[in-house]
């Protein structure tokens, strides 16, 4: 298998889908867990294309002590390993360019190797806990929210209170940011480093809106008026030709169905209620009544994408990540705004990246300007440049690229209203395996909203 790393003086480079919540996918093989699984994964997962083996030297779980001597001023030299997955192979190649600067410029004799693993339908989570089980792994790794509770379980994850305390820019990031990683192990720890949200939020033409006759919802029942009335016939030949919402029933969609969830007073933790059978009721109606695309119920990522861009569709959801690709297709004739809610609730789903550092790392406070860098410092700035990715810290905000895109404010908006998918033990199977054959199912009135809901309810929740 084939091993990307980065030393000081050395490059070699090549390169999991929300959630979680949407970007793009390579083919990839290999894995953490050294089994040669490789497949892809759906877009926003982060797919990358390389799978190194597990090497044992230069992680914390694999040598008695990171020190590798001392350096002419006597500052100890440390290296600690990160493993990391990347949605394509530029991305791969960006992260890669940003250690090796932190490698050369940092003042603390500290050595990141950096090693890509695909992120295999959630297999980095999966493969990199086995890893680490098991006395190897890294010492620092992107990570996603699903799998904090597993890891919080078995204490395998670094609390990171005191660092953060002592952070002059931790203020930088928002409280409802720093809110989600604390939820996201459950047991009264920091263990999860914001790094990238990505809420989503929804995209429209206005040129649709005007020709609808519709402005800008700020109510969920204004949006679904909006989604009616975009549903038109434009040409008078008695078909419709554009409809109102690009609806994704397939992979990936579980997270746009929090939204209606939320807005009829509904959560995650109980499907079978009867504020969660309306919200559904109201999703699916969106189908049944014609407002969606008649592959409404097999589109995924990549239908959602090809409905809003040919204007099939007057509005999708998505999040800041896609904004360069509606720019530059429609140029003014693309805008956005934060999901409406009502009363009850207002929800949307976010895509996570989180940095974490394992509790075997033997220099903590090294691993932690690690992630300083990553997050506020010069690591920070490029991954945003490069990606448009970030959490709207001040390094991100200052820039020409922020201020150039007006979708990155939409994004900031809706953080206070984002959230994840609950980490149950059972989240990554709702996904993988029941979320869209059950909601297909739904959608073509193969079962009733109530029969999916408990199908849903019994994987996500074990009731």
């Amino acid at each position: 298998m084939k091993k990307i790393s980065i030393m000081t003086a050395a490059v070699t480079a090549a390169v999991l889908t929300l959630s979680a919540c949407s970007g793009g996918s390579v083919g990839s093989t290999g894995s953490p867990g050294g089994n040669g699984a490789g497949g892809t994964g759906s877009p926003g997962a982060g797919e990358a294309a390389s799978s190194p083996d597990a090497d044992a030297k230069g992680t914390g779980a694999g040598t008695d002590s990171p020190a590798q001597g001392m350096d002419e001023a006597g500052a100890k030299e440390v290296e600690l390993m990160f493993w990391y997955w990347a949605d394509n192979t530029e991305q791969s190649d960006l992260i890669l360019g940003i250690v090796e600067d932190f490698n050369r410029d940092n003042s603390r004799g500290i050595t990141v190797k950096a090693e890509e693993y695909p992120w295999n339908g959630g297999g980095f989570s999966e493969d990199t806990f086995t890893a680490v089980m098991g006395g190897g792994g890294p010492d620092v790794s992107t990570f996603k929210l699903s799998a904090g509770k597993m890891y919080a379980a078995n204490q395998l994850l670094a609390d990171m209170s005191s660092y953060v305390e002592n952070w002059d820019d931790a203020g930088q990031i928002s409280d409802a940011a720093w809110d989600i990683v604390k939820e996201s192990t459950g047991n009264g720890q920091l263990n999860v480093m914001p790094w990238t949200l990505e809420p989503l939020y929804v995209y429209y033409r206005p040129s649709y809106f005007e020709k609808a006759g519709v402005s800008v919802p700020t109510t969920f029942d204004q949006w679904l008026e909006c989604i009616e009335k975009c549903t038109m016939d434009t040409d008078g030949d008695g078909q419709t030709d554009v409809y109102g919402y690009g609806l994704r029933g397939a992979n990936g969609g579980q997270e746009h169905l929090g939204s209606f969830l939320y807005a009829y007073g509904a959560d995650w933790s109980d499907l079978t209620t009867p504020e969660a059978v309306e919200a559904y009721q109201a999703y699916l109606g969106i189908y049944e009544n014609g407002w969606a695309p008649e592959s409404a119920p097999n589109a995924g990522y990549a239908e959602l994408v090809d409905g809003f861009k040919s204007g099939l569709t007057a509005m999708m959801l998505h999040h800041v990540g896609s904004s360069s690709i509606w720019l530059e297709t429609f140029g003014d004739d693309v805008d956005a705004f934060v999901m409406p809610g009502t009363q009850k609730g207002q929800w949307t789903c976010t895509g996570d990246t989180e940095l974490v550092v394992y509790e075997q790392c033997r220099d903590k406070e090294a691993a932690f300007e690690f992630i300083k860098y990553m997050i506020t410092g010069d690591g920070g700035t490029k991954w945003f440049k490069g990606t448009g990715k970030g959490l709207g810290t001040d390094n991100v905000t200052s820039t020409p690229e922020y201020a150039a895109n007006p979708f990155q404010e939409v994004s900031a908006q809706s953080i206070p209203i984002a959230g994840v998918l609950p980490p149950t033990d059972t989240v990554t199977e709702f996904i993988n395996s029941v979320w869209s054959n059950t909601n297909q199912q739904a959608l073509l009135g193969q079962v009733t909203p109530e029969e999916a809901l408990e199908v849903m309810n019994q994987s996500l929740n074990g009731q």
